[in-house]
């Protein structure tokens, strides 16, 4: 299917065939090697993978919100296996959080107005695993709004 979807890139782009790379893709329990096809000018991208690269947030998503619901990061990476029939450790389930640990220290470290009309707190009770147990805790969203009306939430804290 990639190969013919090359074909028809390289006719529209005046582009050459230029060999094959791999990519491993997970699904069902088993592991999938393709074999994509590359263009010369690389410019031709397989939709294909752009499904895969669908799979891969969604996998993302879902790890996070393993580890939001209390399980180790051991018990995300047995999860991981019996989905995609892949086992991860708990240090590779770690590295996988880093990029988001990432986005959200840029998140608590952005700019922000210096007047908000209206300030709002709520408190959601999250169960939160600590050291050797769950239990139940507040967290505080503070939320501003500013002086258009649009609403910006100012933290996420927890005070254990």
């Amino acid at each position: 299917m990639m190969r013919a979807e090359r074909e028809i890139h390289n006719e529209s782009y005046s582009d050459v065939s230029n060999g094959y790379r791999w990519r491993k893709a997970f699904g069902q329990g088993e592991q999938l090697k393709l074999e994509v096809p590359r263009s010369r000018y690389k410019h031709f991208y397989p939709y294909l993978l752009a499904v895969l690269k669908d799979q891969e947030q969604e996998a993302r998503e879902l790890a996070f919100s393993l580890y939001g619901s209390g399980l180790t990061t051991g018990q995300v990476g047995e999860v991981f296996d019996q989905i995609y029939g892949r086992k991860y450790s708990a240090t590779q389930v770690s590295r996988m959080f880093d990029f988001a640990r990432e986005e959200v220290k840029d998140w608590l470290f952005r700019p922000l107005e210096t007047y908000y009309p209206i300030i709002l707190i709520d408190a959601t009770f999250i169960a939160t695993r600590r050291v050797d147990h769950v239990s139940k805790e507040a967290y505080y969203t503070i939320m501003g709004v500013k002086s258009d009306r649009k609403r910006e939430v100012l933290s996420v804290v927890n005070f254990p």
